[in-house]
């Protein structure tokens, strides 16, 4: 046994692989000459393979023995978990638009985001003694206090920051001269609620000490009782030119147990939801020139043609679709769902929901908030150390401000309303965004973020703006054990 343990052995660990347990009992209880042909076999496909395989199975060991591969079973007759645990999806927070109009809506807006977030702030430990700025101002100077206000005005002059706070009846302005307070603030976004710890410095001047952010508190996160999945994705644009359909085919024939391996396959199986947070399709006329980027010119047939590539999904699964900046409903956040009157076939699907963004799920028992992530546009164009490539920062930072668009009037539409509806409430225990188009994952105080990557090729915009994006690639969510998993399926 020692004698040929090395022959087989050897050869995958110089190629660059691990034998896993399993495969190396099922190597050694098999002839020496069928050990080494299987384990040269295996080598050969590892490499020619575009699968990321760094680990060689007994199940990847036996789908190189022809006679050990079986048919696949008839669906019915397959244990999937997805299918047999009894699972529930509930819409949470569903709070209906109050719209408002003129100078006075605009006030009513600013009112609700700042109250809001002032009682987020005032439930911190370190700031249940805050007070106005009303009284701020009239306090003796070398005083120390803390204050809440909106950042209405950031502006940098040599090496000290200045900050216009104000609230519902005072301004105030704050300088930070300190380095690292002076760096923490350049992250401060315009029209975010912020507390400062300070001293009095001038009559109407304060003086940094630290900034405190509404923020999260660490989390302990609910868990789903059964072992299921949420495929997390965003960016489909069916109707682009650049959609790469035939990746998009192979993440539903995974779906349906027909691509991967059989590791793969259980993980399969355990997909009850389907989450698609915006841009489902391309749109027309979403920028100029956008026509000679279309294969399908008419909004509608977009859609139609999504819905068809939905309905071949299991039956068993849950799909929610909420819109982005892309889809037929307002571009002003928050978005409304996309109407009947241009995803019919959608709206008829008894398995698909289609709500709006932002929205918060409750899949068996874990709370996930999705949102399309455009509120991310003006972070990461304009705060100093953040950029494209890695929207997960800009994700988090939203996170810190209790936010999904703190900035107004930038390149962010907002429609105003009487309720801030954007403000990050209670606590999820994951969120979804995609929009940038890049794939990544974290976690962040016991939150999952999730960053979805797209279903559609470099665009020249993107080429221009030196973005590559992640295409073909799905995060799935283990609402039991929060873990995610990745799979690129290019690879596949």
């Amino acid at each position: 046994m020692s004698e040929r343990t090395p022959q087989f052995l050897q050869r995958i660990i110089e190629a660059g692989y691990q034998l896993g347990p399993d495969a190396y009992a099922y190597l050694m209880g098999i002839p020496a000459e069928t050990a080494d042909t299987l384990s040269q076999k295996a080598v050969l496909k590892a490499d020619s393979s575009s699968l990321p395989l760094f680990v060689l199975d007994k199940g990847y060991l036996l789908s190189l023995v022809e006679t050990s591969r079986p048919e696949p079973l008839p669906q019915k007759n397959r244990p999937i978990a997805a299918r047999d645990k009894g699972a529930s999806l509930k819409v949470l927070d569903e709070e209906p638009a109050q719209p408002a109009s003129g100078a006075e809506g605009f006030l009513q807006y600013f009112q609700s985001r700042y109250d809001r977030l002032e009682a987020i702030l005032k439930r911190r430990v370190d700031v249940k003694d805050a007070i106005a700025i009303e009284q701020a101002l009239k306090l003796p100077l070398k005083q120390k206090l803390k204050t809440i206000g909106i950042v209405s005005e950031k502006r940098t002059r040599g090496s000290k920051l200045f900050i216009e706070l104000e609230d519902r009846c005072s301004t105030i302005s704050v300088m930070a001269t300190d380095e690292e307070v002076m760096r923490r603030g350049l992250e401060l976004q315009e029209d975010q609620v912020i507390a400062v710890d300070a001293v009095k410095y001038t009559d109407d001047l304060l003086i940094a000490n630290d900034w405190i952010w509404p923020d999260v508190p660490n989390n302990t996160p609910r868990r789903s009782p059964d072992p299921l999945y949420a495929a997390l994705l965003a960016d489909i644009h069916v109707g682009s030119k650049y959609f790469r359909g035939d990746l998009f085919d192979k993440f539903i024939d995974w779906m349906n147990l027909e691509l991967g391996p059989q590791q793969s396959r259980d993980a399969a199986a355990r997909v009850k939801y389907v989450v698609i947070a915006g841009d489902l399709v391309d749109g027309v006329g979403i920028y100029p020139e956008q026509l000679d980027e279309l294969t399908i010119s008419d909004i509608r047939e977009q859609y139609r043609a999504a819905a068809e590539l939905l309905k071949r999904l299991p039956d068993y699964v849950d799909i929610v679709v909420t819109p982005g900046n892309h889809d037929a409903t307002r571009h002003s956040m928050p978005q409304p769902p996309v109407p009947k009157e241009y995803a019919k076939e959608l709206h008829e699907d008894s398995r698909v929901k289609m709500l709006s963004s932002p929205c918060r799920l409750n899949l068996n028992g874990v709370e996930i908030l999705v949102e399309h992530g455009k509120g991310m546009d003006d972070i990461l164009s304009s705060t100093p150390g953040y950029e494209f490539n890695h929207p997960l920062k800009a994700m988090e930072l939203l996170f810190r401000c209790r936010h999904l668009a703190p900035r107004y009037g930038q390149s962010t539409p907002i429609a105003p309303e009487r309720t801030d509806r954007l403000v990050i409430g209670s606590v999820p225990d994951a969120m979804l965004m995609g929009h940038i188009h890049i794939n990544e994952t974290k976690r962040y105080k016991g939150v999952t973020l999730v960053s979805a990557g797209s279903w559609q090729d470099q665009t020249p915009f993107q080429k221009r703006m030196q973005i590559e994006p992640t295409t073909g690639v799905a995060t799935f969510f283990d609402l039991q054990t929060h873990q995610t998993l990745d799979l690129d399926f290019k690879r596949f």
